[in-house]
């Protein structure tokens, strides 16, 4: 027997889910993260759902990963000392970066702003010059300089070397020698070439990213090495596939690579596994909403497809990565509500984590949570336990709220009310973002809610944003995790192009594209993808001559050598700035940059489909508990998910409980179990 796992680990919560290769049954399982080690927390939660599926680690065939190491490095600025290499007089590039200040509206005033992430002592400037645009080399490379600046920079402690020399997307010549002298001098420093993390123009983000990539890499490198050496001494031959942050795969080796690109590791997942379901039902419109225990991730998937960005943000700092375009807001399970000073109740960022947590989990905590005004307002009735093993305690989160009552003059029942509207329409806020603020009316999409606590909320949230059918897949608690059985292998390659449609045809974007292409193939082969399971989608990132807005455009690569060539192209771009931006303009189409994504599938998980049976939920009810809606309590009744059969309706109110989560139907909507045992709820009896 074979098994494939998903494993996610998050702020509060490490999420693995076991597929069943021969019956396609898939088992779930939480345990509470370990911050100090996440791979602890890994492993503890690898071996407790093997166990829970009855098989064992030496059975697991692959392993998908999605993994928050380099996001909590930059978040906390906890990562490696870089050494930086870059061109003579461009030793501060990273200190001059671009005109924008973090924060809000004059939020510069007595603002500290970030250090970078290469340290000016550890800067150095390199002699040798690539002429632009032609991309020749104008001045020869000191090689003598360079040897004194690597050895300069080991003897100083460095943990890595970042080398980004100007114009070197055109030549990487003088880069790749560098590298070769930096091996010779110091061959346990890792190195990264800027050429080959970002092989385009702008030289900030280039080196900004780079950097990164070498900010992460000692401690992604060591993450990697001892969660393989522990797998292997539990027992495990599985291949491990490292989540990235645009949904796709690669392999562990790879990873300690290219550590950047799992930025958004974990969040991506989610995205990608309700892209797959909300396809296969027949909704490939959908947004994404994923609540977890810190943070609320919200994104747009349009024709099945996940939304894309090359500008990936953690914290402060934006840097050139292809990820899936998640917007995010500290609104989760654990975000604390506090009463200001003007009497106002904030709800958020700040979260209990998982650590002490919520005054509900009975470890200590002690501050008012979005968790504890649900379990106050009886959405988590008292027998729900937490991961199906965690026993509530009700009256701890009582007390909680009680204090942010009395500072409000309020009832606990208004107060953990008011917890719950802040923390929807910091949601709802967060959704506009990704949806209406970019010309898409929210009422032509679905909702696919997952996460510990988006099955709580996303009732209400659709009600408002008008975005139905809302689906509730199996398992919301670890959709991450089950996104990482869905993805497929894969890595972007690019090229710097700024050519406009009246200088080139489409036979030459062809050519450049199947260029890219023949990259994009050795690299998937490198990741042993056998070449019946290659496939590719190519892109021109288009904008108007001298504008600087830039948009993705999908290319027709058949197309492309007809006559009308770009004019696809260019009809897809304005027709989608038009709606972006409510305009267009009579001016030549660039084509700023080329990229080829290459793309192995693979077989990670299948949802099987059943028959429909009767409408009668009644052998699933467990109970009834008092729950407060608008502004008086309800007799509800209570449902056990696992025990709903397709075609089973439910009408609101109703609480449905899961071992990982726990879903609200709100008075007026109609639940209905499908085919693939999502939970659809809609307005009224409408379906």
């Amino acid at each position: 027997m074979a098994y494939n796992l998903g494993v996610d680990v998050g702020g509060t919560f490490t999420d693995v889910i076991v597929f069943d290769e021969n019956t396609h049954e898939l088992t779930i399982d939480k345990v509470l993260s370990t911050a100090a080690n996440p791979s602890e927390g890994v492993l503890a939660g690898i071996k407790e759902a093997v166990d829970k599926a009855d098989t064992s680690v030496a059975d697991l065939a692959l392993i998908f990963h999605g993994t928050t190491v380099v996001t909590n490095m930059l978040l906390e600025e906890s990562g490696s000392r870089v050494g930086l290499l870059t061109s003579t007089g461009h030793e501060e590039i990273l200190h001059l970066a671009r005109a924008w200040t973090p924060g809000p509206l004059y939020g510069w005033i007595g603002m500290e702003k970030p250090e970078p992430l290469a340290d000016l002592v550890d800067t150095r400037g390199i002699s040798g010059t690539i002429a632009s645009p032609e991309g020749v080399v104008d001045e020869p490379l000191d090689e003598s300089e360079v040897r004194a600046a690597i050895r300069e920079l080991q003897a100083s402690g460095v943990d890595s070397l970042s080398v980004a020399l100007l114009n070197s997307y055109l030549n990487p010549v003088h880069e790749q020698r560098i590298r070769e002298i930096a091996n010779e001098e110091a061959p346990e420093l890792p190195v990264s070439i800027s050429s080959e993390i970002v092989p385009e123009y702008g030289e900030y983000e280039r080196t900004l990213t780079t950097v990164i990539n070498d900010y992460a890499r000692p401690q992604v490198i060591e993450y990697l090495d001892g969660l393989d050496a522990s797998l292997e001494e539990a027992g495990s031959m599985a291949t491990m596939n490292v989540v990235r942050s645009d949904g796709g795969l690669m392999s562990s080796a790879a990873a300690r690579g290219r550590p950047v690109e799992l930025a958004l590791s974990g969040p991506s997942g989610g995205v990608v596994g309700a892209a797959t379901i909300a396809e296969q039902k027949g909704v490939p419109d959908v947004l994404t909403l994923d609540m977890g225990g810190t943070s609320t991730d919200v994104s747009l998937v349009e024709e099945g497809t996940p939304g894309t960005t090359r500008r990936t943000k953690v914290g402060y700092r934006e840097f050139t990565s292809r990820s899936v375009d998640v917007n995010t807001v500290g609104a989760g399970g654990g975000s604390i509500a506090r009463v200001q000073l003007s009497g106002s109740l904030q709800v958020g960022p700040e979260s209990s984590g998982a650590d002490p947590g919520p005054a509900c989990y009975g470890q200590g905590g002690d501050e008012p949570t979005v968790t504890d005004a649900n379990v106050v307002l009886g959405r988590i009735p008292p027998a729900v336990q937490l991961g199906g093993k965690m026993d509530l305690d009700h009256a701890a989160a009582r007390e909680a709220i009680a204090g942010i009552a009395d500072e409000r003059g309020s009832s606990i029942e208004e107060a953990a009310q008011a917890i719950l509207d802040i923390v929807n329409e910091n949601m709802h806020s967060a959704l506009r973002v990704v949806s209406v603020e970019r010309g898409y009316d929210p009422r032509e999409f679905g909702l696919v809610a997952f996460g510990g606590a988006g099955p709580m909320h996303a009732n209400a949230l659709a009600d408002v944003m008008g975005a139905y059918p809302l689906v509730i897949p199996p398992g919301p608690g670890v959709m991450s995790a089950f996104g990482f059985l869905t993805s497929d292998v894969q890595n972007e390659f690019s090229e710097t192009y700024l050519e406009t449609d009246r200088d080139v045809d489409g036979e030459d974007v062809y050519g450049k594209l199947m260029t890219l292409r023949e990259e994009a193939t050795d690299w998937l082969d490198s990741e042993d993808v056998d070449e019946t399971n290659h496939a590719f989608e190519y892109y021109a990132d288009c904008r108007y001559f001298r504008q600087d807005i830039q948009m993705s455009i999908p290319v027709d690569i058949e197309n492309l050598q007809s006559e009308e060539g770009l004019e696809e192209i260019k009809a897809d771009f304005e027709a989608r700035h038009d709606k972006q931006f409510g305009f267009s303009l009579d001016a030549p189409l660039e084509i700023a940059t080329l990229r080829v994504i290459g793309k192995g599938t693979l077989q990670g998980v299948t949802i099987d489909e059943h028959d429909l049976g009767g409408t009668d939920p009644s052998a699933a009810e467990v109970g009834t508990n008092d729950v407060y809606f608008d502004g008086a309590y309800h007799e509800t009744p209570l449902y056990n998910r696992t025990e709903l059969q397709p075609g089973n309706e439910i009408h609101g109110p109703a609480i449905v409980i899961d071992d990982d989560s726990t879903m609200v139907v709100q008075p007026d909507h109609t639940a209905i179990i499908d085919r693939y045992a999502n939970i659809e709820i809609n307005r009224g009896e409408d379906r």
